[in-house]
């Protein structure tokens, strides 16, 4: 079973995730006050593309990550392709909906691969979410990334958990996937961001952290029309960074 990416809809999560949004924007509305240049230069006043990069850079390292997917998936919505296309059949925004979105972290977010034997299905494995979103959000919204999770790490420890799932035991580590990609690469990072996009704008049905597969299958979709676009992407990322 692919990792979670998830859209939260629970009204208490709905609630912190919005608190947590606010205060973000709120801090990048301030540091844009602050970085804007006074009425006597002639440069231009910081946009909201602008204050985004802000607070990624606020970030570190981690920013900078997320910083060049979002370049990555800037490039494939602004410009004409299947991928795209599908995205703006839900919004045809979609660009400027995604160039709006803010990034916050997770930092206690779950870590470990949770393992089941199932009686029909065999063994089966629930990794930790990568993100989340607020599902049909709109512009000017927030992804939630988890600093744990498949977004940032290669591999994660298994604790493997009894049928009853009382208990559980640690049981060596899993590479973390989405999809066929893993974790911490560039198509997976790609993958994550446009996935929570779909949440975004309504083009992906609510999905949540459970054993159903339902993230997965919404994941499946993103790379039904976006593979070739994502696998560019990707290519050219590493062709850059030689």
């Amino acid at each position: 079973m692919a990792a979670n990416i998830d859209s939260v809809t629970g009204g208490r999560e709905r609630h912190q995730f919005l608190v947590r949004r606010q205060r973000l924007i709120a801090a990048a509305v301030l540091s844009c006050v602050l970085f804007a240049p006074s009425q006597s230069y002639p440069e231009r006043m910081p946009n909201k593309d602008d204050c985004v990069v802000l607070e990624l850079s606020a970030l570190g390292k981690p920013g900078d990550t997320i910083a060049r997917a979002r370049e990555q998936v800037i490039d494939i919505l602004q410009n004409g392709n299947a991928c795209s296309a599908w995205f703006q059949e839900a919004d045809p925004d979609a660009s400027e909906v995604f160039r709006s979105l803010h990034f916050e972290m997770e930092m206690k977010g779950p870590s470990y691969v949770y393992g089941i034997r199932d009686s029909q299905r065999g063994q089966l494995f629930k990794h930790p979410w990568a993100a989340r979103s607020i599902e049909n959000a709109g512009l000017n919204s927030t992804i939630l990334l988890n600093a744990n999770g498949p977004f940032f790490n290669h591999t994660s420890r298994i604790m493997q958990l009894d049928p009853g799932r009382m208990f559980m035991r640690p049981s060596g580590n899993l590479m973390l996937t989405i999809s066929s990609y893993n974790g911490d690469t560039p198509e997976a990072q790609i993958t994550i961001l446009l996935h929570e996009l779909g949440h975004i704008i309504g083009r992906l049905p609510a999905d949540a952290a459970s054993w159903d597969g339902r993230s997965s299958r919404n994941t499946s979709e993103v790379l039904r029309h976006c593979k070739t676009e994502i696998r560019t992407a990707a290519h050219n990322s590493s062709r850059g960074s030689n």
